[in-house]
């Protein structure tokens, strides 16, 4: 039986000049409850820069390589600029 895939909110403060990386900040099996919870974070001001839902396994592993995956080619992407 393949892993159930889990979806997961991610933050990050583009205001704030260093540490503006992803962060999980929120996270669930069913993503309509992900997708309400954006929603709830765009009505507070965030912009939709700042958010952004992936698709991983579940466990916390596979959520940590993903947003470091992440984070790493924001990283590059910022470097060749």
């Amino acid at each position: 039986m393949a892993p159930k895939t889990y979806f997961s909110l991610l933050t990050r403060d583009l205001s704030h000049p260093i540490s503006n990386q992803w962060v999980p900040d929120f996270g669930d099996y069913d993503r309509k409850v992900v997708q309400a919870e954006l929603d709830d974070y765009r009505q507070q001001g965030w912009s939709a820069a700042e958010l952004r839902i992936i698709e991983t396994a579940p466990g916390q592993k596979d959520i940590d390589a993903a947003v470091a995956a992440l984070n790493e080619a924001e990283s590059a992407k910022v470097a060749r600029s």
